[in-house]
């Protein structure tokens, strides 16, 4: 395995990727398949993406296999964070959002979960920060159980436009 920078020059791999994972992880039985398509429509696009890459303030990883071929991707954003975790946080505190993380499905439970997430949390201390958040549905229980075995803890929640369907995605943090 290999994880590596994403460039702008990734967006039409990440594209269908994004899809294929977004499809494995909400579509049936959780989510009706025309409400992920409504969802991939509108925020899984080679131009979003393209904007996304190009954005100073997200940084993109991709894990390749053995064979070169991407299995996964992990998306950090540096922007506000919440006002719950922002009040707590002491002066010195410098947090950054992991805004995305997938693999495709058949690579989970393998270990490239670990490896990609490791990944983001060494860079984030490495560039100085001392908390990660994110948000997770809360009826993905797979994620759930993953984010808690990695040391997140829960400190909110937030609503989500998934499609035409507004969901409900739990804060989780972690001290770095």
């Amino acid at each position: 395995m290999r994880i590596r920078p994403a460039t702008g020059a990734d967006a039409p791999t990440l594209v269908p990727l994004a899809a294929t994972t977004i499809r494995e992880a909400f579509g049936p039985p959780h989510n009706p398949a025309q409400l992920v398509e409504e969802y991939i429509e509108t925020a899984i696009t080679e131009p979003i993406l393209e904007a996304e890459l190009a954005d100073p303030r997200s940084t993109f990883f991709i894990i390749e296999n053995d064979e070169q071929i991407p299995v996964g991707y992990a998306k950090l954003r540096r922007h506000r964070a919440p006002r719950r975790l922002a009040q707590s946080l002491g002066e010195t505190d410098k947090a950054i959002e992991i805004q995305r993380i997938y693999l495709l499905q058949h690579q989970i439970g393998q270990g490239q979960g670990r490896l990609l997430m490791q990944h983001c949390l060494d860079w984030a201390r490495s560039a100085g920060y001392t908390v990660v958040w994110l948000g997770v549905w809360e009826r993905n229980e797979r994620a759930l159980a993953f984010y808690q075995k990695n040391g997140f803890e829960r400190f909110g929640y937030h609503y989500f436009q998934f499609g035409s369907e507004r969901q409900r995605d739990f804060w989780l943090k972690k001290q770095l």
